[in-house]
């Protein structure tokens, strides 16, 4: 269907088409069909042939424009037709809301085509901020029928950081799916994602909802990986342990430590997590006396699996 609503006939051939005949249609050579012959219908050569032609003329018109629709409609991956259907769009100062209208259409029967989602993106910054209500409905309703959708994810990342879309009405969506869901990891990215984007002061009371939020799908849930992943990044990447010293809880101190050697063990940064984890195996011999032996074993577990690393690195 092109912009204006009319439905391009793929059946009918460019090369007989009366509107077309004073275009020189620009068809593959035997170098570009290479040792293997793709086998591709009449209506996909035809037509790209003609687009290849206008393309070269800088030809920006309506029949140009429903030329790509039909270019589109036999291959939604083509970065090349996007583009010069953006051009086109600019050129004739279309209405992008109608665009946005048509994309929907596309991303609904192709939702993981990336060229889709990037023409998607650059019709919105044109539109600018009032765009953004509508892209935030949009992706709501694509995750729906697909909760681990990245390219809808990025999408909504993206509208989120340019528009400045409220904090809370984020967070709720997240929540929502995480209530539905315990196990969507995507939702717990997203959070992470908006924390991270919205409160860079690490905001206390923000991390103690995120926690408690925690603890309650891990009651629910103990063997949810997803759930835990999170809350090993919300410590891990935070002061949280370290703004009540009188109040650190050892399970709280066994859990970073624990986060901190499975990071040496996969030799990310291994030094410098290596000397977290002594501190906290050393803080943990004096807040769990009853298990200091084994925190103390712990700390030498560290420095042995550091000197694995280090000499397999040599």
């Amino acid at each position: 269907m092109s912009m204006e609503g009319q439905v391009v006939n793929a059946s009918v051939l460019y090369k007989d088409n009366e509107l077309w005949k004073d275009v020189t249609p620009i068809y593959p050579n035997d170098a570009e069909n290479g040792a293997v012959r793709i086998n591709l219908s009449e209506q996909f050569v035809d037509a790209f042939a003609y687009l290849r032609a206008a393309m070269e003329k800088l030809e920006y018109s309506e029949r140009t424009l429903d030329l790509t629709t039909d270019c589109i409609q036999q291959n939604p991956a083509n970065y090349s037709v996007w583009q010069y259907r953006r051009e086109i769009l600019l050129h004739l100062k279309k209405n992008l809301g109608k665009e946005l209208e048509y994309l929907d259409m596309i991303i609904e029967e192709s939702p993981k085509n990336y060229q889709v989602w990037h023409h998607r993106r650059k019709c919105v910054e044109e539109l600018g901020i009032g765009a953004a209500s509508g892209e935030i409905n949009f992706t709501a309703l694509i995750i729906g029928d697909e909760n681990k959708n990245y390219h809808a994810w990025q999408h909504r990342q993206w509208v989120v950081r340019t528009f400045k879309v409220p904090y809370n009405e984020e967070m709720s969506f997240s929540l929502r799916l995480l209530l539905e869901d315990h196990r969507n990891n995507s939702a717990y990215n997203y959070r992470y994602f908006l924390i991270t984007l919205y409160d860079k002061n690490n905001d206390k009371e923000t991390i103690d909802v995120e926690i408690n939020l925690c603890k309650r799908f891990i009651e629910a849930m103990p063997n949810n990986e997803s759930v835990w992943n999170y809350l090993s990044g919300l410590l891990l990447n935070n002061a949280f342990y370290t703004t009540e010293p009188d109040k650190r809880s050892p399970y709280l101190l066994s859990f970073i430590a624990d986060a901190y050697l499975e990071r040496i063990e996969k030799d990310s940064n291994a030094e410098a997590s290596a000397e977290r984890a002594s501190q906290l195996y050393s803080e943990l011999t004096d807040v769990d006396p009853v298990r200091a032996n084994y925190w103390k074993y712990q700390r030498i577990h560290v420095t042995n699996v550091v000197e694995r690393i280090q000499a397999k690195r040599n």
